[in-house]
């Protein structure tokens, strides 16, 4: 074969490899990913909105709110997620009505995958959703929130690749019917896991009393505890905290208290070993989280686990979280505020794993 020959075949492999290319889409222009909570086990595009559905204005008998079938299009228009306690469970997922969330053993999260069809869908209702349907994250981080393809078609929202449920069974906030079921039925936790039954009473190690739910749901005095409007520091103040998971000011999730107080961290202090470094001067504008003795903590979405105390220079006892101090900021004047967000590149909102929270983490 002469080399102009064989030149001019090369030439002709380049163009048809060349032709190939692109109509397979190789040289075409780029596309923006869909901005989207699901990943590649579905193609729907959903909103995630930081906040509970009551604080967004969410409509009445849409979403959770929604009366009727689960399947309805109306219901799909939304699903809230909460951190919160379920009874003695904490902490676990509950819908915008109070209804615990459950996930099942026989379905998988990596690839996020339902097996609870037919029937089962019946007795365990998946959590649906649409294209352009909202997901309210609260206490939950949105980067964990997906949804994947179920068998008939519909979309179910999946939190950390689990595909979520309600339970049938359950007929009021709170009930948690479903745990347990079969061995393969759970409430599902914030992280994805299966829920279990929270620490109660007592603590030798922390000389702290735990209970489950929020200081309201167990009848805790007025003007006790974070009711308290005086010093942090009177005796009446330090009957009781409550620590709940939820969201504010765009950040999710974080830590607020028993009247919806964000709760912080420093920088300049340590967790292992717990330490606080802010006193004095320090102390009086970022106001630390303090008990005695005896004090009860009410846990709502946040595991006992996370809780300690340290001992400060002035001898009084403050509550950590994952080692952490924490704070209150007396500039923050109304429930929700996140005003000591960011404040000097050292004060954050804290997460009920201890963590730092910001803008670019909140979720």
């Amino acid at each position: 074969m002469s080399g102009k020959r064989a030149a001019a075949i090369v030439v002709v492999l380049v163009i048809i490899g060349a032709a190939v290319f692109y109509l397979r889409g190789g040289w075409s222009s780029p596309t923006a990913a869909p901005s989207s909570a699901a990943g590649p086990e579905s193609a729907v595009q959903l909103e995630l909105v930081k906040g509970t559905a009551q604080a967004n204005n969410a409509a009445a008998n849409t979403g959770d709110f929604y009366q009727g079938p689960p399947g309805n299009p109306v219901a799909m228009k939304w699903v809230q997620l909460s951190a919160a306690a379920a009874g003695p469970l904490n902490p676990v997922m509950v819908n915008g009505v109070g209804r615990t969330v459950y996930r099942f053993d026989k379905d998988t999260a990596n690839p996020p995958k339902s097996n609870c069809n037919d029937a089962c869908a019946k007795t365990w209702p998946p959590v649906l959703v649409q294209a352009g349907s909202r997901v309210f994250v609260d206490g939950v981080s949105s980067a964990d929130v997906s949804a994947v393809t179920r068998a008939d078609g519909t979309e179910q929202v999946t939190l950390k690749g689990w595909p979520l449920y309600l339970y049938s069974q359950d007929s009021k906030p709170g009930d948690i019917n479903g745990q347990g079921v079969g061995g393969v039925w759970a409430a599902i936790t914030p992280d994805g896991g299966k829920a279990s039954v929270s620490t109660q009473g007592g603590d030798t190690l922390t000389g702290l009393e735990y209970k489950t739910g929020t200081a309201r749901q167990n009848n805790a005095p007025p003007n006790t505890g974070d009711f308290y409007r005086g010093p942090s520091n009177n005796p009446a103040a330090m009957k009781w905290v409550q620590l709940t998971a939820g969201s504010a000011g765009g950040l999710s999730p974080i830590v607020h208290n028993g009247v919806d107080q964000t709760l912080y961290r420093f920088d300049k202090d340590t967790a292992k070993p717990s330490k606080s470094n802010c006193n004095d001067a320090c102390a009086a504008l970022w106001q630390p989280v303090l008990v005695v003795q005896g004090s009860r903590i009410f846990v709502d979405g946040v595991s006992t686990a996370q809780v300690g105390i340290v001992t400060r220079a002035d001898g009084s006892r403050q509550v950590t979280l994952g080692g952490w101090p924490m704070y209150k900021y007396t500039k923050d004047l109304k429930p929700g505020d996140t005003n000591g967000e960011n404040v000097g590149g050292v004060w954050f909102a804290i997460s009920p794993q201890g963590k730092k929270i910001t803008p670019s983490t909140g979720g």
